[in-house]
Formats: structure tokens, sequence, C-alpha cells
């Protein structure tokens, strides 16, 4: 059994514009039309979002501002039932936890980043420790099932909570690449 998501317009809502929008699949008689979300820049993400549907970009540029300058594609974070049904330009990094994706801060940060970069993640962690929230970290980190990256990283020093799963980098090596990292706008 798999669980599905499609994207359906409630009458009086205003619609996409078409240009956004591939056709899913027609069906027989007159069932209502589906349709898949086309994202190719991030104006689309930002009128996907206007019209509620949960969709983020995650940008070398959001990184940076949280201390971390790092330089990598855009990724295309959306929730694990929309991923299959978006066509984008974009990679994608499907999660569990739509709730992530209201409004994003530092914890939300730290858990896309456990993604693909558990390095990066500790780093922003670090540099906005005073900013992040243990039990929300704790809840997302869960939620996601990050726990192995989150122990490779030591995140328990920030969310003692945290169930260790599996083997954790040395402190000596994290301490080194947090001090030879350059910091970057953030906090």
């Amino acid at each position: 059994m798999r669980s599905e998501l499609r994207l359906v317009r409630e009458p009086g809502e205003r619609p996409l514009p078409r240009e956004m929008l591939t056709p899913a699949r027609r069906r027989r008689g007159r069932p209502r039309a589906e349709y898949r979300p086309r994202i190719r820049t991030a104006e689309d993400v930002a009128r996907l979002r206007r019209h509620g549907v949960p969709a983020l970009l995650l940008t070398p540029e959001w990184v940076s501002e949280a201390g971390y300058p790092v330089s990598f594609r855009p990724w295309l974070v959306v929730p694990e039932q929309l991923a299959p049904v978006v066509a984008s330009e974009y990679r994608t990094l499907p999660i569990r936890d739509a709730g992530a994706l209201q409004e994003p801060g530092p914890v939300e940060l730290v858990t896309f980043l456990l993604r693909f970069d558990p390095l990066a993640a500790r780093v922003v962690a670090v540099r906005n420790r005073g900013r992040l929230d243990p039990h929300e970290l704790y809840r997302r980190v869960r939620n996601e099932g990050l726990e192995r990256p989150a122990t490779k990283v030591r995140l328990q020093e920030f969310c003692p909570a945290l169930p260790r799963v599996g083997d954790a980098l040395p402190r000596g090596e994290l301490r080194w690449i947090e001090k030879n990292n350059p910091r970057g706008e953030g906090p």
C-alpha cells in the first residue's frame, strides 16, 4: 500500500499559473483534473507557498546566513507524499514532516542539512547554539529518522535526549572542522 497526495483546487481558490502545471492524467467521465506542479525557479517555489503548497528552496545563501558559507546546488524541500508528483529542475529533498516547511528556522535547517551534509549541520548548530530549541531539535530529528547522522556529528551536545545510534566522529576532529571553517554572515 502507498500513500498518494494530489493537488486539487478548491472552489473559489485562485488557480496557479498554467505554465507551472502539467496535467498528470485524464480519466474518463468528469473527474477533477489532476496536475503536477512544475518548478523551475525560486519564484515558482514562492508562488506555490503562497497557494498553501508545502515547498521550500534550500539555498547556499540561507546556510551562509546561518554562519556557514558554503556553495551547493539548491535543493527543493517537499513532503515525501508530494515528491513523486513535483516536476522540478532542482534536486528534491523529501521530508516526513510537512510542518517543518511552515516557518523554518535554525532547527529545521540543521535537520535538512543532516540528510546530505552532517558536518555542515554540526557547524550550523554550533554557530546558532543560542537559537536552537533542544525539544524542537529532538522532535525534528526523531520524526525524520535522522538519529544516525545526528550521532555521527554528536548533536547530543545540543539535545541530550537524542538517542545514540551508531558511532560518532572523534571530538577532536569535529573541533578541528568547526575551527577551520570560515564564518559566514550569521550570528
